[in-house]
C-alpha cells in the first residue's frame, strides 16, 4: 500500500471514529466491546467474520426490532468511515499489518513441516478431519497460538473392527443406537451398523499433534499465525462487492 493510500486511510478510521463515538458508542461502548443496550461488535466473532456488505446493510436499514435505528442519512461516504474503524476496533488494522511473522513462511510451514493440511484446509486445499480453517484467523494472534500449543485436548480417532472385516480408522461424525458414521483420512464416509461391529477402539493418540511447542521456534509460530490472520482477511476481502473504480 502507498504512502497516500495509507494516509487516506488513516483518515478515513479518523472520520469514522468521530461518527462511531457520536452515534455508536452510547450503545456499544467507545471501544466496540458492548454496553447494556448494544452488544460486542468488537471481537463477537459473528460480527467480526461478517463480510462488509453485510455491516453495511446493518448500518443503512438498522435493527429496529432490537433497538438500533437506521443510519442510511448519513450518506455512504460517512458510513463506509465507520465499518473502516469497526474494522480497527477489531483488530483488521494490525492484524495482519503489524504481527511480526511472514505469511509467505507461514503457508510452507501450514502445508510442510507443521504438517497442519493433513486434516485442516484453507481456500480449498488441505484435509478433512479438521475445521477449515480459511476463517480461523479472525480471533487474536494469542488466542490462535494458545490453541496450537494446547492441542493435547483435541479429538481422538476411533478404530472401528467389523465382524470378520479389516478395521477402519476415522474421526466419528455422528451416532445413535444403531449406527455410528466415521470419516477416514482421505475424507470418505463410512455408515457403519452397530449390530455389525466386533470392536471399537479409541486411539491414545489426539488427532493434533501436542509437540508444537517443542518443534516449532517463537519464528516459526509468528510466520503460522501471520499466515491463517492473513488467509482470514483474504477470505472476508473476497466477500466485499467491488467498488465503482473496480467494476
Amino acid at each position: 500500500m502507498s504512502q497516500r493510500a495509507v494516509s487516506a486511510q488513516k483518515q478515513t478510521i479518523a472520520e469514522g471514529r468521530e461518527i462511531f463515538d457520536s452515534n455508536c458508542a452510547g450503545c456499544h461502548g467507545l471501544d466496540g466491546h458492548g454496553g447494556e443496550r448494544g452488544p460486542d461488535i468488537s471481537t463477537r466473532s459473528q460480527m467480526v467474520q461478517a463480510p462488509d456488505q453485510e455491516l453495511r446493510d446493518i448500518l443503512r436499514t438498522g435493527r429496529i426490532v432490537a433497538g438500533m435505528p437506521s443510519f442510511a442519512s448519513l450518506g455512504v461516504a460517512r458510513l463506509d468511515a465507520v465499518l473502516a474503524y469497526v474494522r480497527f476496533l477489531q483488530g483488521e488494522g494490525d492484524a495482519a499489518g503489524r504481527l511480526p511473522g511472514d505469511a509467505a513462511k507461514g503457508k510452507s510451514l501450514f502445508f510442510g513441516k507443521a504438517r497442519c493440511s493433513e486434516c485442516h484446509m484453507v481456500q480449498g486445499r488441505g484435509g478433512f478431519l479438521g475445521r477449515d480453517l480459511s476463517g480461523y484467523g479472525v480471533i487474536s494472534p494469542r488466542e490462535i497460538r494458545s490453541n496450537i500449543e494446547n492441542a493435547g485436548r483435541s479429538t481422538r480417532m476411533r478404530s472401528v473392527r467389523l465382524q470378520n472385516a479389516q478395521p477402519i480408522t476415522g474421526i466419528v461424525r455422528n451416532e445413535d443406537n444403531f449406527s455410528i458414521q466415521l470419516q477416514s483420512q482421505d475424507g470418505s464416509f463410512h455408515m457403519l451398523s452397530k449390530a455389525d461391529i466386533a470392536s471399537i477402539e479409541i486411539l491414545p493418540e489426539p488427532v493434533m499433534p501436542t509437540s508444537y511447542a517443542a518443534t516449532l521456534t517463537d519464528s516459526e509460530f509468528n510466520d503460522l499465525v501471520k499466515f491463517l490472520i492473513t488467509v482470514a482477511t483474504s477470505e472476508r476481502g473476497s466477500l466485499r462487492p467491488p467498488s465503482d473504480d473496480e467494476e
